[in-house]
Protein backbone atom coordinates (compact mmCIF):
# COMPACT_ATOMS: atom_id res chain seq x y z
CA UNK A 1 0.00 0.00 0.00
CA UNK A 2 1.13 3.60 -0.96
CA UNK A 3 0.68 6.32 1.55
CA UNK A 4 0.94 10.04 1.16
CA UNK A 5 1.63 11.27 4.69
CA UNK A 6 1.03 14.86 4.67
CA UNK A 7 2.14 16.46 7.99
CA UNK A 8 4.64 19.02 9.14
CA UNK A 9 7.93 17.65 10.08
CA UNK A 10 10.72 18.95 12.27
CA UNK A 11 12.30 20.86 12.57
CA UNK A 12 8.71 23.01 12.66
CA UNK A 13 8.27 24.00 16.28
CA UNK A 14 5.68 22.00 16.86
CA UNK A 15 4.54 19.14 18.74
CA UNK A 16 2.63 17.43 16.00
CA UNK A 17 6.22 17.31 14.26
CA UNK A 18 7.98 15.20 16.58
CA UNK A 19 5.03 13.51 16.76
CA UNK A 20 4.58 12.52 12.73
CA UNK A 21 8.18 11.63 12.47
CA UNK A 22 7.99 8.67 14.62
CA UNK A 23 5.02 7.54 13.63
CA UNK A 24 6.43 7.84 10.42
CA UNK A 25 8.84 5.70 11.04
CA UNK A 26 6.75 2.97 12.97
CA UNK A 27 4.30 3.05 10.00
CA UNK A 28 6.92 2.44 7.33
CA UNK A 29 7.16 -0.84 8.55
CA UNK A 30 3.48 -1.37 7.31
CA UNK A 31 3.19 0.56 4.01
CA UNK A 32 5.45 2.76 0.95
CA UNK A 33 5.07 6.08 2.82
CA UNK A 34 5.54 9.29 0.49
CA UNK A 35 6.19 12.28 3.22
CA UNK A 36 4.75 15.49 2.34
CA UNK A 37 5.19 18.89 3.84
CA UNK A 38 5.79 22.52 3.04
CA UNK A 39 9.68 24.13 4.47
CA UNK A 40 11.24 20.58 4.16
CA UNK A 41 14.79 20.40 4.51
CA UNK A 42 14.94 16.91 4.23
CA UNK A 43 15.79 15.76 0.38
CA UNK A 44 13.52 12.63 0.98
CA UNK A 45 10.77 14.64 1.89
CA UNK A 46 8.56 16.60 -1.00
CA UNK A 47 8.13 20.26 -0.35
CA UNK A 48 4.36 20.93 -2.00
CA UNK A 49 5.20 24.44 -1.47
CA UNK A 50 8.20 24.57 -3.88
CA UNK A 51 6.77 21.82 -6.08
CA UNK A 52 2.88 22.18 -5.66
CA UNK A 53 2.39 20.26 -9.32
CA UNK A 54 2.81 17.48 -6.79
CA UNK A 55 -0.33 17.75 -4.77
CA UNK A 56 -1.84 16.74 -8.24
CA UNK A 57 -0.18 13.11 -7.68
CA UNK A 58 -1.95 12.51 -4.43
CA UNK A 59 -4.86 10.24 -6.54
CA UNK A 60 -1.86 7.95 -7.49
CA UNK A 61 -1.92 7.27 -3.70
CA UNK A 62 -3.73 4.31 -2.04
CA UNK A 63 -4.33 6.33 0.51
CA UNK A 64 -3.71 10.16 1.65
CA UNK A 65 -3.23 10.80 5.27
CA UNK A 66 -3.26 14.39 7.02
CA UNK A 67 -2.50 15.84 10.47
CA UNK A 68 -4.65 18.36 11.40
CA UNK A 69 -3.24 20.61 14.11
CA UNK A 70 -5.06 24.36 15.13
CA UNK A 71 -2.30 26.44 14.27
CA UNK A 72 -2.18 27.89 11.13
CA UNK A 73 1.36 28.54 10.52
CA UNK A 74 2.07 24.28 10.09
CA UNK A 75 -1.28 23.61 8.69
CA UNK A 76 -2.82 25.92 6.03
CA UNK A 77 -1.04 24.82 3.58
CA UNK A 78 -2.14 21.05 4.16
CA UNK A 79 -5.77 22.42 4.39
CA UNK A 80 -5.57 23.58 1.27
CA UNK A 81 -4.16 20.17 -0.23
CA UNK A 82 -6.98 18.30 1.54
CA UNK A 83 -9.84 20.30 -0.09
CA UNK A 84 -7.97 19.79 -3.38
CA UNK A 85 -7.76 15.82 -2.72
CA UNK A 86 -9.34 14.72 0.59
CA UNK A 87 -7.83 11.72 2.80
CA UNK A 88 -8.00 10.47 5.99
CA UNK A 89 -7.62 12.99 8.66
CA UNK A 90 -5.88 12.83 11.90
CA UNK A 91 -7.51 15.53 14.16
CA UNK A 92 -5.06 16.33 16.95
CA UNK A 93 -6.96 19.09 18.03
CA UNK A 94 -11.20 18.79 17.23
CA UNK A 95 -11.68 22.95 17.28
CA UNK A 96 -9.84 24.53 14.54
CA UNK A 97 -10.63 28.16 14.81
CA UNK A 98 -6.76 29.42 14.74
CA UNK A 99 -6.53 27.35 11.78
CA UNK A 100 -8.77 29.41 10.10
CA UNK A 101 -8.20 32.44 11.20
CA UNK A 102 -5.25 32.05 9.53
CA UNK A 103 -7.13 32.07 6.13
CA UNK A 104 -7.61 36.09 6.60
CA UNK A 105 -11.00 37.69 6.77
CA UNK A 106 -12.01 37.15 3.63
CA UNK A 107 -11.47 33.12 3.67
CA UNK A 108 -12.10 32.88 7.66
CA UNK A 109 -15.72 34.65 6.26
CA UNK A 110 -15.92 31.70 3.49
CA UNK A 111 -15.62 28.90 6.54
CA UNK A 112 -17.56 30.74 8.64
CA UNK A 113 -20.52 30.80 6.29
CA UNK A 114 -19.68 26.99 5.58
CA UNK A 115 -19.64 25.56 9.17
CA UNK A 116 -23.18 27.79 10.35
CA UNK A 117 -24.39 29.26 7.54
CA UNK A 118 -25.89 32.31 5.74
CA UNK A 119 -28.15 33.45 8.77
CA UNK A 120 -25.86 33.72 11.15
CA UNK A 121 -24.23 35.94 8.85
CA UNK A 122 -24.29 38.47 11.93
CA UNK A 123 -22.79 36.55 14.47
CA UNK A 124 -19.51 37.07 12.38
CA UNK A 125 -18.99 40.75 12.84
CA UNK A 126 -19.66 40.31 16.63
CA UNK A 127 -17.25 37.63 16.82
CA UNK A 128 -14.67 40.32 15.16
CA UNK A 129 -15.72 43.23 17.42
CA UNK A 130 -14.69 40.64 20.23
CA UNK A 131 -11.12 39.36 19.04
CA UNK A 132 -8.38 42.40 20.94
CA UNK A 133 -7.48 45.08 18.67
CA UNK A 134 -9.32 42.97 15.88
CA UNK A 135 -6.94 40.33 15.59
CA UNK A 136 -8.83 37.65 14.88
CA UNK A 137 -6.12 35.14 15.74
CA UNK A 138 -6.66 36.48 19.03
CA UNK A 139 -10.66 35.79 19.63
CA UNK A 140 -10.63 34.53 23.50
CA UNK A 141 -13.48 31.69 23.03
CA UNK A 142 -12.03 29.86 20.16
CA UNK A 143 -14.40 26.65 21.43
CA UNK A 144 -17.37 28.51 20.06
CA UNK A 145 -16.43 28.39 16.35
CA UNK A 146 -14.57 24.57 15.91
CA UNK A 147 -14.98 25.10 12.10
CA UNK A 148 -14.19 21.64 11.07
CA UNK A 149 -17.44 20.92 9.17
CA UNK A 150 -15.22 20.96 5.80
CA UNK A 151 -12.83 18.14 7.36
CA UNK A 152 -15.79 16.41 8.90
CA UNK A 153 -17.88 16.09 6.01
CA UNK A 154 -15.26 15.34 3.32
CA UNK A 155 -12.60 13.19 4.97
CA UNK A 156 -12.48 9.40 4.12
CA UNK A 157 -11.95 8.89 7.78
CA UNK A 158 -11.03 10.49 10.76
CA UNK A 159 -8.29 9.62 13.85
CA UNK A 160 -8.93 11.33 16.58
CA UNK A 161 -7.21 10.31 20.45
CA UNK A 162 -9.94 10.43 22.62
CA UNK A 163 -13.63 8.74 23.30
CA UNK A 164 -13.86 12.77 24.27
CA UNK A 165 -13.07 13.55 20.57
CA UNK A 166 -14.69 10.95 19.15
CA UNK A 167 -18.01 12.41 21.01
CA UNK A 168 -16.97 16.02 19.78
CA UNK A 169 -16.56 15.25 15.52
CA UNK A 170 -19.44 12.80 15.83
CA UNK A 171 -21.73 15.62 17.40
CA UNK A 172 -20.61 17.97 14.93
CA UNK A 173 -21.35 15.69 11.82
CA UNK A 174 -18.93 13.93 11.16
CA UNK A 175 -19.92 11.80 7.97
CA UNK A 176 -17.50 9.67 7.35
CA UNK A 177 -15.70 6.58 10.28
CA UNK A 178 -14.07 7.76 13.35
CA UNK A 179 -11.29 5.88 14.62
CA UNK A 180 -9.76 6.28 18.23
CA UNK A 181 -6.37 5.53 18.40
CA UNK A 182 -4.13 6.00 21.04
CA UNK A 183 -1.12 8.43 21.15
CA UNK A 184 2.23 6.91 20.53
CA UNK A 185 4.73 6.77 22.60
CA UNK A 186 7.98 8.31 21.10
CA UNK A 187 10.82 4.93 21.21
CA UNK A 188 13.57 7.22 22.96
CA UNK A 189 11.66 7.39 25.75
CA UNK A 190 10.69 4.01 26.77
CA UNK A 191 14.22 3.38 26.82
CA UNK A 192 15.72 3.64 30.71
CA UNK A 193 17.41 6.65 31.63
CA UNK A 194 20.62 7.39 33.40
CA UNK A 195 21.09 8.83 37.12
CA UNK A 196 24.39 10.72 35.59
CA UNK A 197 22.49 12.04 32.55
CA UNK A 198 19.67 13.22 35.28
CA UNK A 199 22.18 14.46 37.99
CA UNK A 200 24.43 16.28 35.30
CA UNK A 201 21.16 17.95 33.61
CA UNK A 202 19.93 19.45 36.76
CA UNK A 203 23.56 20.88 37.82
CA UNK A 204 23.65 22.64 34.56
CA UNK A 205 20.55 24.01 35.13
CA UNK A 206 21.53 25.13 39.37
CA UNK A 207 18.85 22.74 40.75
CA UNK A 208 20.25 21.59 44.03
CA UNK A 209 19.15 17.65 44.30
CA UNK A 210 16.90 18.62 47.82
CA UNK A 211 15.07 20.38 45.21
CA UNK A 212 12.02 18.88 43.74
CA UNK A 213 11.50 20.01 39.93
CA UNK A 214 7.86 20.38 38.73
CA UNK A 215 7.78 20.07 35.01
CA UNK A 216 5.50 21.90 32.10
CA UNK A 217 6.64 21.08 28.65
CA UNK A 218 4.93 22.58 24.71
CA UNK A 219 3.16 25.65 24.09
CA UNK A 220 2.62 26.77 27.26
CA UNK A 221 -0.83 29.04 26.11
CA UNK A 222 -3.65 30.11 28.47
CA UNK A 223 -5.41 26.55 28.42
CA UNK A 224 -2.06 24.77 30.44
CA UNK A 225 -3.00 26.96 33.33
CA UNK A 226 -0.17 28.66 34.82
CA UNK A 227 -1.12 31.22 36.75
CA UNK A 228 -2.43 28.11 38.94
CA UNK A 229 0.69 26.24 39.23
CA UNK A 230 2.36 29.77 40.34
CA UNK A 231 0.22 30.06 43.23
CA UNK A 232 0.42 26.36 44.09
CA UNK A 233 4.24 26.62 44.12
CA UNK A 234 3.80 29.82 46.34
CA UNK A 235 1.88 28.53 48.66
CA UNK A 236 4.24 25.30 49.12
CA UNK A 237 7.35 28.03 49.02
CA UNK A 238 7.81 27.33 52.91
CA UNK A 239 6.59 23.34 53.02
CA UNK A 240 8.58 22.10 49.91
CA UNK A 241 11.72 23.56 48.28
CA UNK A 242 10.44 23.08 44.95
CA UNK A 243 11.45 24.84 41.20
CA UNK A 244 9.10 24.75 38.28
CA UNK A 245 10.89 24.15 34.80
CA UNK A 246 9.27 25.46 31.76
CA UNK A 247 10.29 23.93 28.10
CA UNK A 248 8.61 25.27 25.33
CA UNK A 249 7.12 28.72 24.28
CA UNK A 250 3.93 31.02 24.76
CA UNK A 251 3.14 34.70 23.74
CA UNK A 252 2.42 35.53 27.44
CA UNK A 253 4.16 33.45 29.38
CA UNK A 254 6.61 36.36 30.35
CA UNK A 255 3.39 38.18 31.79
CA UNK A 256 2.64 35.15 33.49
CA UNK A 257 5.48 35.08 35.12
CA UNK A 258 5.86 38.37 35.84
CA UNK A 259 2.35 38.62 37.35
CA UNK A 260 3.45 35.71 40.02
CA UNK A 261 4.66 35.48 43.27
CA UNK A 262 7.28 32.78 42.15
CA UNK A 263 9.46 34.69 39.93
CA UNK A 264 12.86 33.41 41.63
CA UNK A 265 11.49 29.61 41.32
CA UNK A 266 10.90 29.90 37.60
CA UNK A 267 13.45 28.18 34.99
CA UNK A 268 12.96 28.58 31.51
CA UNK A 269 14.36 26.50 28.72
CA UNK A 270 12.94 27.99 25.89
CA UNK A 271 12.26 25.51 22.89
CA UNK A 272 14.64 22.68 22.66
CA UNK A 273 15.45 19.70 20.25
CA UNK A 274 14.48 16.62 20.70
CA UNK A 275 17.06 15.36 22.32
CA UNK A 276 17.66 18.16 24.63
CA UNK A 277 13.85 17.79 25.38
CA UNK A 278 14.69 13.88 26.59
CA UNK A 279 16.92 15.19 28.51
CA UNK A 280 15.09 17.72 30.29
CA UNK A 281 12.21 15.61 30.59
CA UNK A 282 14.04 12.79 32.47
CA UNK A 283 15.70 15.72 35.44
CA UNK A 284 12.09 16.46 36.48
CA UNK A 285 10.32 15.29 39.31
CA UNK A 286 6.76 16.05 38.52
CA UNK A 287 4.93 16.47 35.34
CA UNK A 288 2.06 19.12 35.54
CA UNK A 289 -0.13 19.12 32.20
CA UNK A 290 -3.57 21.10 33.44
CA UNK A 291 -5.42 21.56 30.42
CA UNK A 292 -8.98 24.04 30.69
CA UNK A 293 -10.75 24.78 28.61
CA UNK A 294 -10.20 21.87 26.10
CA UNK A 295 -9.52 22.18 22.32
CA UNK A 296 -10.53 18.24 22.04
CA UNK A 297 -6.71 17.79 22.24
CA UNK A 298 -4.57 15.26 23.99
CA UNK A 299 -0.90 15.44 25.03
CA UNK A 300 2.21 13.75 23.54
CA UNK A 301 4.40 15.35 26.33
CA UNK A 302 2.27 13.36 28.96
CA UNK A 303 2.57 10.18 27.28
CA UNK A 304 6.05 10.80 26.90
CA UNK A 305 6.21 11.64 30.52
CA UNK A 306 4.13 8.68 31.64
CA UNK A 307 6.79 6.41 29.44
CA UNK A 308 9.85 8.27 30.83
CA UNK A 309 7.89 6.64 34.41
CA UNK A 310 7.36 10.43 35.77
CA UNK A 311 4.65 10.66 37.73
CA UNK A 312 2.41 13.18 36.82
CA UNK A 313 -0.80 15.92 37.55
CA UNK A 314 -3.48 16.62 34.98
CA UNK A 315 -7.03 18.28 34.91
CA UNK A 316 -9.81 16.03 35.63
CA UNK A 317 -11.22 17.07 32.38
CA UNK A 318 -11.90 16.07 28.65
CA UNK A 319 -9.12 13.01 27.56
CA UNK A 320 -7.23 13.90 30.93
CA UNK A 321 -10.19 12.25 32.49
CA UNK A 322 -10.66 9.06 30.58
CA UNK A 323 -7.29 7.84 31.97
CA UNK A 324 -7.21 5.86 35.20
CA UNK A 325 -6.97 7.14 38.48
CA UNK A 326 -3.68 5.50 38.99
CA UNK A 327 -2.35 6.08 36.27
CA UNK A 328 -1.79 10.22 36.59
CA UNK A 329 -3.29 12.14 39.80
CA UNK A 330 -6.00 14.24 38.51
CA UNK A 331 -7.48 17.53 39.61
CA UNK A 332 -10.63 19.13 39.69
CA UNK A 333 -11.26 22.69 37.70
CA UNK A 334 -12.80 25.40 40.14
CA UNK A 335 -11.96 27.59 43.02
CA UNK A 336 -9.95 24.83 44.98
CA UNK A 337 -7.66 24.08 41.95
CA UNK A 338 -4.35 25.36 43.06
CA UNK A 339 -5.01 24.53 46.65
CA UNK A 340 -5.50 20.98 45.08
CA UNK A 341 -2.47 21.17 43.34
CA UNK A 342 -0.47 22.55 46.30
CA UNK A 343 -2.04 19.27 47.91
CA UNK A 344 -1.16 16.70 45.43
CA UNK A 345 2.28 18.05 44.83
CA UNK A 346 3.08 17.66 48.59
CA UNK A 347 1.96 14.26 48.81
CA UNK A 348 4.02 13.52 45.96
CA UNK A 349 7.31 15.14 47.02
CA UNK A 350 6.99 13.84 50.61
CA UNK A 351 5.97 10.42 50.07
CA UNK A 352 8.15 8.88 47.45
CA UNK A 353 6.29 5.34 47.79
CA UNK A 354 3.32 7.12 46.19
CA UNK A 355 5.09 8.59 43.86
CA UNK A 356 7.14 5.48 43.07
CA UNK A 357 3.34 3.60 42.26
CA UNK A 358 1.66 6.66 40.27
CA UNK A 359 5.14 6.46 38.18
CA UNK A 360 5.09 2.50 37.19
CA UNK A 361 1.28 2.70 36.83
CA UNK A 362 1.85 5.24 34.40
CA UNK A 363 4.82 3.42 32.50
CA UNK A 364 3.00 0.17 32.11
CA UNK A 365 -0.33 1.80 30.52
CA UNK A 366 2.01 3.22 28.24
CA UNK A 367 3.48 0.05 27.06
CA UNK A 368 0.32 -1.45 26.80
CA UNK A 369 -1.63 0.87 24.94
CA UNK A 370 0.86 3.11 22.75
CA UNK A 371 3.58 0.85 21.99
CA UNK A 372 5.00 2.60 18.19
CA UNK A 373 4.05 -1.23 16.37
CA UNK A 374 0.73 -1.07 17.87
CA UNK A 375 -0.59 2.30 16.70
CA UNK A 376 1.19 1.93 13.41
CA UNK A 377 -0.45 -1.16 12.69
CA UNK A 378 -4.00 0.24 13.85
CA UNK A 379 -3.51 3.08 11.21
CA UNK A 380 -2.40 0.81 8.55
CA UNK A 381 -5.61 -0.53 9.17
CA UNK A 382 -7.75 2.30 8.86
CA UNK A 383 -5.61 3.38 5.59
CA UNK A 384 -6.11 -0.21 3.76
CA UNK A 385 -10.05 0.37 5.06
CA UNK A 386 -10.30 4.02 3.39
CA UNK A 387 -8.40 2.90 0.20
CA UNK A 388 -11.42 0.15 -0.37
CA UNK A 389 -14.83 1.69 -2.54
CA UNK A 390 -17.46 3.06 -0.16
CA UNK A 391 -20.01 0.86 0.81
CA UNK A 392 -23.64 1.66 0.77
CA UNK A 393 -25.22 2.95 3.75
CA UNK A 394 -21.83 3.22 5.29
CA UNK A 395 -22.24 5.58 9.06
CA UNK A 396 -19.91 7.78 11.16
CA UNK A 397 -20.38 5.70 14.46
CA UNK A 398 -17.35 5.56 16.42
CA UNK A 399 -15.31 2.52 15.78
CA UNK A 400 -11.80 1.01 17.32
CA UNK A 401 -9.53 1.23 14.61
CA UNK A 402 -8.41 -1.81 13.25
CA UNK A 403 -5.98 -4.26 14.97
Amino acid sequence: MRIAYVSPLPPRRTGIATYSQHLAAALAAHAELDLFDTQAEDPGVIDYAARPEMLLSLHRYDAVLYHFGNNPHHHLDMYRAFRLHPGVAVLHDTVLYYLMAGLGRGGMLEEFLFNYGAHRFDEFFALERDCPNGDRLRYPRPERYPMAKRILTQAKGLIVHSETSAKLVVAQGALCPVHVVPLLAYPPMLEPGTVATRAACRAELGIGEDELIIGCFGYNGPTKRLPVLFEAVHRLRARLPCRVLLVGEAEALDRDIAASQVVDRVIRAGFVDDQRFGSLLRSIDILVNLRFPSMGETSATLIQALACGIPSLVSDHAWFAELPGDVVRKIGIGPNEAEDVATALLELGRDPQRSVALAEAGRAYVVEHCAPDAVARRYAGILAESARPEEAGSDSRTRRAPT
